[in-house]
């Protein structure tokens, strides 16, 4: 089912291609630019939501709320699921506000975010699919590599490589208190293709060094509390 021709209106965006007209695709429900090619990673249905108990701590802690839910109430978190790789995955979140303490990212700045980790074979070596909330906001996409080191305590904030989109990013509303999104991320061989809030808002091209590691999806938040829910691929499967 075609959509109609938009300018740059909030959610609705031709955003990916420069176009400025979008479909739905019918298998995915995402909406996609003139010209985007569907892909099942970008499937919501064929993510499976994951138990709280199956995350594991890099840093952190969440408390399980029900059987596939969870809360956050810790300034900084880091899980994986599992251990195998996982190609795909989306947090569906609630953002309940700034966090009871502040902790600022090693880098000193004070960030409130959320996103996804892929590719995450440690803390020194992972892609980042986040939504900042402040003081910057919309999807950022980093890839941290530091071949030979797997504890933060080697690379510390060394080995990020900020990833510039190859089309238009789509524009995204501010996170704001008591409102609900979703992410979902996948990798399509060597790109990223970001999903916002059921809107493809992000396709860019990983640089090689995000292909010389490999590991599981997870998340991670930093100064922010939510409520929330994990999908991710079946595993090993990329």
């Amino acid at each position: 089912m075609w959509l109609g021709c938009w300018r740059r209106l909030g959610w609705l965006m031709a955003g990916a291609v420069g176009c400025s007209c979008t479909r739905v695709d019918g298998r995915s429900g995402v909406v996609l630019p003139q010209g985007c090619s569907p892909n099942v990673t970008l499937d919501a249905q064929s993510l499976i939501a994951a138990d709280p108990a199956d995350l594991v701590s890099v840093s952190g802690r969440i408390t399980k709320t029900g059987p596939t839910s969870f809360s956050i109430r810790s300034q900084s978190v880091r899980m994986d699921l599992g251990r195998e790789p996982r190609g795909a995955a989306q947090i569906d979140f609630v953002y309940r506000g700034p966090g009871a303490h502040d902790e600022p990212l090693a880098s000193g700045e004070l960030r409130r975010q959320i996103g996804l980790k892929l590719r995450a074979r440690d803390t020194c070596n992972v892609v980042y699919v986040m939504w900042h909330i402040e003081p910057s906001q919309g999807l950022h996409v980093s890839v941290k590599s530091n071949a030979g080191q797997n504890q933060h305590a080697q690379c510390g904030d060394r080995g990020y490589v900020n990833v510039t989109p190859t089309s238009i990013p789509t524009e995204i509303a501010a996170i704001r208190v008591g409102e609900r999104h979703t992410l979902r991320a996948a990798i399509v061989g060597d790109e990223l293709h970001v999903v916002a809030d059921g809107v493809l808002s992000w396709v860019g091209r990983l640089p090689p060094q995000a292909f010389n590691f490999d590991g599981p999806a997870g998340i991670r938040s930093d100064n922010a509390d939510f409520d929330a829910q994990l999908r991710a691929s079946r595993s090993g499967c990329n």
